[in-house]
């Protein structure tokens, strides 16, 4: 019995782990996000290009963070040691993030499959509920101060302080504005709510049938 309730543990671990993973993977990669802001803040001036020239640099810098294969980072803004240093570590998150999604995957949809087969999309209710009043804690921190967030989640990912850009020896900082970070929070909350909504309202669903049933 210990046995397969650690095993149900797991999957379910895995389950959350690949939402999460698939969500972030999806936020990073949702160019629409970072264009709305190049058009709303006119970021290309700010960055001395043309907005084509922007949106291909950040197309590069996408493809740095993303392929494992680019090892260099070329762009056409000045860069310092410590922001270079940045990007490295950002490219490891990146990666490690893509392989939590593929090594969860496989995992999860056997689990996701075996759950409508037996009908036990029911025994997520509680642990989403869960997920959702930690959603709801973290929404209220990044409304409350989004600044103090921000800094708190820097601080949680990486050990060094090159995450702080200096504008100056840093001018890529001036095209990343804190507003559209903040977006793509909430942008990757908001996927996540919507899957586990669904699976929410999968196991709702079966309680109802069940109740009726009786």
């Amino acid at each position: 019995m210990k046995r397969y309730k650690l095993k149900e543990s797991c999957y379910m671990l895995g389950l959350f782990l690949t939402i999460v993973a698939f969500s972030i993977a999806l936020t990073i990669n949702f160019k629409p996000l970072y264009y709305y802001f190049v058009d709303q803040e006119q970021l290309y001036r700010l960055a001395g290009m043309s907005r084509y020239e922007l949106l291909a640099q950040y197309g590069k810098l996408l493809n740095y963070l993303n392929f494992p294969w680019i090892v260099r980072l070329q762009l056409k803004f000045a860069m310092s040691q410590n922001g270079m240093g940045h990007f490295v570590d950002c490219k490891k998150l990146f990666l490690f993030d893509y392989v939590v999604l593929l090594a969860t995957l496989p995992f999860t949809v056997k689990y996701v499959y075996n759950l409508a087969k037996q009908a036990r999309f029911w025994t997520l209710i509680n642990p989403i509920r869960w997920l959702f009043s930690l959603i709801f804690v973290l929404t209220v921190l990044m409304i409350a101060n989004f600044n103090a967030f921000f800094v708190v989640f820097h601080k949680i990912l990486f050990r060094n302080a090159n995450w702080i850009f200096d504008p100056v020896t840093d001018p890529i900082i001036n095209v990343l504005p804190e507003e559209f970070f903040m977006t793509c929070f909430v942008f990757c909350l908001i996927i996540i709510i919507v899957l586990c909504l669904i699976l929410y309202g999968l196991g709702q669903k079966e309680l109802h049938q069940k109740n009726s049933s009786r």
